[in-house]
């Protein structure tokens, strides 16, 4: 390899070919070294003789400094400060999500009358019927409306449930008629005014000093008595309902077992016969 110095006068074509900003004063000069292979004399035994030699990336006819449109996209991205971040969902989104389900859900139990007042729970029975709820068994057939003067002179409406009753069990028992967790209940539709038991008459006596079922008797008399306050005006029914009986655990705090009101229950309309008033 030898090196060649050439130097070019600015008037020279070659000068003007490369500058193209035109000729400058004509006592500069423009100077540069250019190299040279010289082949070197073959030896008397032989001759040297290389080849180039050629990469992968040479061989498939492409530059070292491009790249193959055709190669995939790295896997993964690169650690730095344009790395995205994981994707979030904004709060109004999730709100708005949920909130939909919710009207969604409400919508259906709607369309499918999930919102209506249930009327399976009383089971509609005449009057006369003969049935069972749990250790007793019944018969209800009218029912009594009598005016009556309280102890402080206010009035009153008495209205008797008259009917019959006895137990199908082996130990002596009182049906439960106190309270909210009584088994009997009636109501006006009239003035839609609802009563709970005031008291229970068991047998021929009209005292008190009989309250339970004797195991083995036949269908005695049984009436259970409501009061009603004194705008109650009687009409020719009036809706008196006996709730069916399941026995297990009723209290949470307690393990003792027993009787207790189930969901469903017997609907009667007893005709009503008034009586004198007192």
């Amino acid at each position: 390899m030898a090196s060649l110095r050439l130097c070019e006068r600015p008037e020279d074509s070659l000068y003007a070919a490369v500058h193209p900003e035109g000729a400058v004063s004509p006592r500069r000069e423009s100077c540069f070294d250019r190299r040279i292979s010289v082949r070197e004399p073959q030896s008397a035994t032989g001759f040297a003789y290389t080849e180039p030699v050629q990469t992968a990336q040479n061989a498939a006819g492409l530059d070292p400094g491009t790249v193959d449109p055709t190669w995939p996209p790295p896997s993964g991205h690169p650690s730095g400060s344009d790395t995205p971040g994981p994707k979030t969902i904004s709060a109004a989104l999730v709100y708005g999500s949920i909130l939909l389900v919710l009207v969604l859900l409400v919508a259906a139990i709607w369309g499918f009358g999930g919102f209506k007042q249930r009327t399976d729970l009383f089971r509609p029975t005449p009057p006369g019927t003969l049935f069972m709820t749990g250790p007793y068994e019944f018969r209800f057939t009218e029912a009594t409306a009598q005016h009556k003067r309280n102890y402080d002179n206010t009035f009153y409406w008495e209205i008797v449930m008259l009917g019959e009753g006895r137990t199908t069990g082996k130990e002596s028992i009182s049906p439960n008629y106190m309270g909210g967790s009584g088994m009997f209940a009636s109501k006006d539709d009239l003035s839609q005014e609802i009563s709970m038991p005031d008291s229970v008459r068991m047998g021929e006596s009209r005292g008190f000093d009989r309250h339970r079922f004797t195991p083995g008797l036949p269908l005695s008399p049984y009436a259970v008595v409501f009061r009603y306050k004194d705008t109650y005006r009687p009409g020719s029914t009036i809706r008196f309902v006996v709730f069916d009986l399941i026995y297990g655990k009723h209290y949470l705090a307690s393990e003792e077992e027993g009787w207790h009101n189930a969901t469903y229950a017997r609907q009667f309309y007893l005709p009503v016969r008034v009586l004198p008033g007192k």
